[in-house]
């Protein structure tokens, strides 16, 4: 089958190839198998083929060099295993699986059946493969971490970081859905669109201070990082109710960085010790403080799927790009200029 594959860590256009030899994946039990129609580039994708997380992840069967990149996928099953009950030959699905090391950049991937939901009907395989991983990411961020949910989000202040990127502009329609209100930062060529998002509140980070601006929120998502951390603590109500705690949570972890500096044993420890200090700190404010990593999740899908087809949340597609030219979709990833989601189409 074709994929994109990479034999080195490093820069998009010195590392990837575009192959036609690697064998089709093999499936047992639990699985299937997908005919990939599209994928999508992630910014955790690029940091992956620059080494980002290697020594976690070498620890893992499969990540051997040739390695395939790429989590989100939306496609057709094509085999099932045997003990499959849900899905049939045929039947259209998208999912963001637990990474290995042959991921969604090739014409067929082998998955968890559990990892995946059937495709929202309206939605073509592009536009489906668009949203797996930022819901997933999202979902656990905002429910697992912060205790967000359809009931307790109504009139909540909720700020996120980033509201033009992927998991940001799902976000927000997220929240708005479940009723929240919703302030997020971005650049000044983006606030218009970010606006049609339906976000209450845009602040343009590069001529307005988010911390000068907002204050008294419930919840802020940060998928940014660096100096956003200390001023958005000060935006956070310094206490709750009984029903929900001020908290911040952050995509931005130093956990695979410390285990590739560090080792996995060492590097983990630290990572702890950091989060638990933060934690203690926090919690002098009456504020939570939270890491939130991504990990697959049927159920956020699941509810994803639903909100889609009710049209409380659309796609966000900044530009689909085909499989063979992905270096261009990686190097557009990290220009910094993607509103929304760069999409991978496998043909």
């Amino acid at each position: 089958m074709k994929a994109a594959v990479i034999q080195s860590y490093g820069d998009a256009d010195k590392v990837f190839e575009y192959v036609d030899w690697i064998e089709q994946p093999n499936i047992g039990a639990d699985d299937i198998l997908i005919r990939i129609k599209a994928s999508s580039v992630n910014p955790i994708d690029c940091l992956a083929r620059t080494g980002y997380g290697r020594r976690f992840f070498i620890k893992k069967r499969g990540f051997e060099f040739p390695l395939i990149l790429g989590n989100d996928l939306s496609g057709v099953v094509e085999r099932v295993g045997s003990r499959v009950r849900k899905f049939n030959v045929g039947d259209e699905v998208f999912a963001a699986p637990d990474a290995t090391g042959h991921g969604s950049y090739a014409e067929y991937r082998v998955t968890k059946a559990e990892y995946c939901v059937k495709k929202p009907s309206q939605c073509s395989h592009i536009e489906a493969a668009s949203i797996p991983y930022v819901a997933t990411t999202a979902w656990i961020a905002l429910v697992d971490k912060a205790g967000l949910n359809s009931n307790i989000a109504q009139g909540k202040k909720v700020l996120i970081h980033g509201g033009s990127g992927g998991i940001g502009s799902f976000a927000i329609q997220l929240l708005k859905a479940w009723g929240a209100y919703v302030a997020t930062t971005c650049s000044t060529a983006k606030v218009e669109r970010v606006k049609q998002l339906g976000a209450d509140q845009v602040i343009d980070y590069q001529k307005q201070d988010f911390s000068e601006e907002l204050h008294d929120f419930d919840l802020v998502l940060d998928t940014v990082g660096g100096d956003c951390e200390i001023k958005s603590l000060k935006v956070l109500k310094k206490q709750g109710d009984a029903s929900f705690k001020p908290c911040y949570v952050s995509l931005i972890t130093p956990v695979l960085g410390n285990i590739d500096e560090y080792g996995l044993f060492v590097g983990l420890v630290r990572s702890i010790v950091t989060l638990l200090g933060k934690k203690r700190q926090c919690k002098k404010e009456g504020i939570r403080y939270e890491w939130a990593l991504f990990k697959p999740s049927r159920l956020a899908l699941e509810e994803v799927k639903s909100l889609i087809e009710q049209g409380k949340i659309k796609t966000l597609i900044d530009s689909v790009f085909s499989l063979s030219d992905i270096v261009d979709a990686h190097r557009h990833v990290e220009s910094g200029n993607v509103l929304g989601k760069v999409v991978i189409e496998v043909k």
